[in-house]
């Protein structure tokens, strides 16, 4: 089974690496700053924010509702998405039988049961993660740090509107001669709308859980922007997976700086 559980949508909105062989790469890996590719995302972080909005910011909480679909009818649940920093992420998903728990904290992640069960994820799909319901605070917004390649990846159609497509990996540099391996499972295409400068899609690959060599292609399409303390925040994300629709989520509040603990994103044994 493809790691598609009811909260992957947001493994990240969002990102993925793996325990490496150390014989799978014999050179030393370059991180590309793409000239092209750095001036859209500056023209974007703009559109988007800018630096005075990350600066200012320090935590959210955003509510609303995923519809998950699959099997004989859509589940629509409630579901509260609460981020500190960029690289602390808690999704709280309301079934019936209780709350469902995923927590990324600096690039490792769990997913925890209503009835107690700890699910240890692995790194392929964490280790990059950041804030992916919120593009600004996404990897997208680390464009300018060493470990982050970016390159321009031309032009594409999304819902009728012209988009420049930008990609985005990440490298570690404590591993430099893994770095075609980091950069191909972390890599995230950016579409980004020629008209709006906002990010109109999201596409990357998502690793099974269990087999590292199997992949599902997941589309993230974002709409419904709005501002909420400087930040554009798409209310409404749509995620397919191997072109089949997932997910449906729909944003009703989010909210900045509202001073969450620390606590809340420690990663239960």
């Amino acid at each position: 089974m493809h790691r598609i559980a009811i909260l992957a949508a947001f493994s990240s909105l969002l990102f993925r690496a793996s325990i490496l062989d150390a014989g799978t790469a014999t050179q030393q890996f370059t991180v590309v700053k793409d000239p092209q590719a750095v001036t859209i995302i500056q023209a974007t972080v703009t559109a988007m924010g800018g630096t005075p909005a990350v600066l200012s910011y320090q935590d959210s909480v955003a509510s609303g509702t995923l519809t998950v679909y699959g099997g004989n009818s859509p589940s629509t649940l409630p579901i509260t998405l609460k981020c500190k920093g960029t690289q602390e992420t808690r999704v709280e998903l309301q079934k019936s039988n209780g709350t469902t728990v995923r927590i990324v904290n600096t690039g490792q992640g769990v997913i925890e049961r209503p009835e107690g069960t700890v699910i240890h994820l692995t790194m392929n799909n964490t280790i990059a993660e950041r804030v992916n319901h919120i593009p600004l605070l996404s990897i997208f917004g680390e464009y300018l740090n060493g470990n982050i390649s970016v390159q321009y990846k031309g032009t594409a159609q999304v819902n009728g509107q012209s988009t420049s497509i930008v990609a985005v990996s990440y490298v570690p540099t404590t591993d430099p001669v893994q770095g075609p391996i980091y950069s191909s499972m972390t890599q995230t295409l950016f579409y980004v709308d020629q008209a709006t400068g906002l990010i109109d899609k999201i596409q990357y690959s998502s690793y099974d859980e269990t087999n590292s060599n199997s992949t599902q292609k997941v589309e993230i399409y974002l709409g419904n922007y709005q501002t909420v303390n400087g930040i554009s925040v798409p209310f409404h994300q749509t995620t397919y997976t191997d072109g089949a629709l997932y997910s449906d989520l729909v944003l009703s509040s989010v909210s900045f700086n509202v001073g969450l603990l620390d606590s809340e994103f420690i990663l239960p044994n």
